[in-house]
């Protein structure tokens, strides 16, 4: 209903939020799943730490970056004063920004354990904080699409 009173304007950047979320919330659950199998199946890890590093570069980040841009687009297009944003707009700061890091490190583990080619100690922590990763996604859509 809210979505045929919302001003036209709005609907790219919110489009562009949405699918930056919904792409980094996929690439961080393959991360997660892609890096379990790593560490089930020792043959297949090479291989499955590489894809997991790509899927990282080539995705996770991307997405990150496109979710946001747009997330500051549309709040400035939303609420312009953002002293006034509601608290669901604070739960995506908080998943998002602090994310930013975990990210990074879940990058510097995937690069470690596809360098020592699925061996080491970086490969059994990359689909754990992926796996955390995703989790905090699951709740900051949850806040963004119910608005408790």
């Amino acid at each position: 209903m809210l979505a045929v009173i919302r001003p036209d304007s709005w609907n790219l950047p919110l489009f562009l939020h949405v699918l930056g979320a919904v792409v980094l919330f996929g690439s961080t659950a393959t991360l997660a799943i892609a890096g379990f199998a790593g560490l089930r199946w020792k043959d297949h890890a090479p291989l499955l730490s590489r894809l997991v590093l790509r899927a990282w570069l080539l995705a996770v980040v991307p997405s990150w970056i496109l979710m946001r841009v747009a997330a500051g687009w549309i709040l400035s297009k939303e609420f312009p004063d953002e002293d006034k944003a509601p608290g669901w707009v604070g739960v995506g700061f908080i998943v998002s920004e602090p994310g930013a890091v975990l990210l990074l490190v879940l990058g510097l583990l995937a690069w470690l354990w596809a360098r020592r080619k699925g061996t080491g100690r970086a490969g059994p922590f990359v689909p754990w904080l992926a796996s955390i990763y995703v989790l905090a996604l699951g709740i900051a859509a949850f806040a963004m699409s119910a608005k408790p």
